[in-house]
């Protein structure tokens, strides 16, 4: 576990990093939309309340002359429903909210992982593995922060809470996570790198605003590589052979005939992106 090239793993992860500034930098643009999209649907909304009132007061009067006890239940019946953009809206902000959830679903996971003793030795692989779990720690948060923003631009609440379905899940793997060793961090990862890739994928054909699947799909591709470099990592480990996570920033690598024969599919296993892990909407909204 000592021999990996910490040097070399490292311009992997300034990579993936690159990657992520690029990604919130490309964000501005249709953030800066989604906020002026909320506000004129707020506007809208607000007007279609305004509107309601003054149809149910006019019925009031009307219906005055038959009776109180008619008034009241044609009053009710007529009342009208929540527009179908209204709806969408709502539908698109609970999305939001749950990715929240999964993200610091995640920061909390990496952030306890971090703690364990088997993670805060000397060995240069191990260090290694940590210094991946800060990164992407740093970068989650990142995330979370952004979708909160414009879950709450669009009219909606903050998320504070980490997802109501996979916290019980990773706080039952807690003990024998203490108990394993890096290759059980590693995989717990994975498991909710995927929930959060394929919850993106899926909110990309599912939420109603084309900027929201915009943000979805920006974020989906850092997700997507965090996802890939854990199944690399995990694949070196499982084969004995850390020194060979060496791919360089510029695009070498390490010696082909030296690599497993899974080498060339363990880090994308899917053609395309399966989401039988996708959290729907309302999983993790605001209740």
């Amino acid at each position: 576990m000592d021999k990996l090239d910490v040097g070399e793993f490292r311009l992997l992860m300034e990579e993936s990093q690159d990657l992520q500034v690029d990604a919130m930098r490309s964000m501005k643009q249709p953030l800066d939309a989604i906020v002026d999209l909320g506000k004129e649907r707020r506007a809208k909304r607000a007007h279609a309340r305004l509107r309601r009132v003054e149809v149910d007061h006019g019925r009031r009067r009307l219906l005055a002359g038959i009776g109180a006890a008619g008034a009241l239940g044609v009053t009710g019946a007529w009342a009208l429903p929540m527009s179908s953009a209204a709806a969408a809206e709502d539908a698109d902000i609970m999305a939001l909210q749950t990715a929240v959830s999964i993200e610091k679903l995640a920061i909390f996971t990496y952030k306890t992982a971090l703690t364990l003793p088997y993670l805060q030795t000397d060995k240069v692989a191990i260090k290694t593995v940590a210094a991946f779990a800060k990164m992407t720690m740093a970068q989650h948060t990142e995330h979370a922060a952004a979708f909160n923003a414009r879950a709450k631009e669009l009219g909606g609440a903050e998320q504070t809470a980490t997802s109501p379905k996979y916290t019980p899940i990773v706080q039952e793997m807690l003990p024998a996570l203490k108990k394993g060793g890096p290759l059980d961090v590693i995989a717990l990862a994975i498991t909710l790198e995927d929930v959060a890739t394929s919850t993106y994928v899926q909110n990309i054909q599912d939420v109603g605003d084309p900027q929201v699947r915009l943000l979805f799909g920006t974020v989906v591709g850092v997700e997507s590589q965090h996802l890939a470099i854990l199944y690399a990592v995990q694949a070196l480990l499982k084969g004995d052979a850390p020194e060979l996570v060496t791919l360089k920033a510029t695009g070498d690598a390490v010696n082909a005939a030296k690599l497993p024969a899974a080498a060339g599919s363990v880090g994308i296993p899917e053609t395309f992106k399966k989401t039988d892990l996708a959290s729907p909407p309302e999983e993790g909204a605001v209740k």
